[in-house]
């Protein structure tokens, strides 16, 4: 029978991986919003950091967990891979505890100058480096096409024929930096429901509820858009790319 600490494993790893995902990407933001230096580098800075703050996650988790870290990865694995539903909440909820605990853990390595940024009307300008915030409609097609290409990344990436598959965590760092480059300023793309919500729930303690209000309450765009990519994502792999890769393997087999 497993023990205890057998079982909680896999939501360790979740909530840790999460966690060092959400530290050095939020830590990066925090410090291009409070730098006057860095902001003609900074799409290219932040999309770089998010890409190896997800790779670290990845190495970490990964062989304990399988290095989801995302909960829009956990959604399209248990929806085309046989990832347990019955793991499924479980992992969601490690996932975006870790991300609040990343947030908090970035507060405090940054509340000094994060605190000293100008605040006049509205929301305190410290809390857009927890949260995303954009034009509604426009922020819910870059979650979409941003998550789609990420998560069919992973899915080829991960692939037992893929050449990849032995960097899998590098490549799929790469590949959210791509995704993060192509569609939108880091600012404006989470790519990760739990890295927007958790870090938003720990804002809303320190800065207040404004954070879910903010631009016509587009707190519900990086949980939703992310799924729906994620999805779209992983249904294009599994069943167009991957069955008509396994069926011209299947000819070539023949010939």
């Amino acid at each position: 029978m497993p023990s205890l600490r057998n079982v909680a494993a896999p939501y360790w790893a979740e909530f840790i991986g999460t966690m060092l995902l959400t530290v050095i990407g939020l830590g990066i933001t925090a410090q291009n919003l409070t730098s006057q230096t860095t902001r003609r580098t900074e799409a290219l800075s932040s999309s770089l950091a998010w890409g190896l703050a997800v790779t670290i996650g990845i190495w970490v988790s990964s062989h304990v967990s399988g290095g989801h870290i995302n909960p829009a990865v956990t959604i399209s694995r248990s929806l085309f891979n046989s990832h347990p539903w019955s793991r499924t909440l479980g992992y969601i909820s490690s996932q975006t505890l870790g991300a609040l605990a990343g947030a908090f853990v970035v507060w405090l390595n940054f509340a000094a100058s994060l605190a000293a940024l100008k605040h006049k009307d509205g929301l305190h300008p410290a809390a857009l480096a927890f949260v995303t915030s954009n034009d509604t409609w426009y922020g819910l097609i870059n979650e979409v096409t941003a998550s789609f290409i990420f998560v069919l990344a992973i899915y080829a990436i991960t692939d037992n024929s893929s050449e990849a598959k032995g960097l899998a965590p590098l490549a799929i760092g790469l590949a959210l930096t791509g995704a993060s480059l192509a569609v939108s300023s880091p600012l404006a793309v989470a790519v990760n429901p739990a890295r927007d919500f958790g870090p938003r729930v720990f804002a809303a303690f320190v800065y207040g509820l404004g954070v879910f209000s903010d631009h016509s309450f587009y707190f519900w765009v990086p949980l939703v858009g992310p799924v729906i990519g994620g999805v779209l994502g992983a249904f294009v792999y599994e069943w167009l790319v991957k069955r008509d890769a396994e069926y011209q393997h299947t000819l070539e087999e023949g010939a």
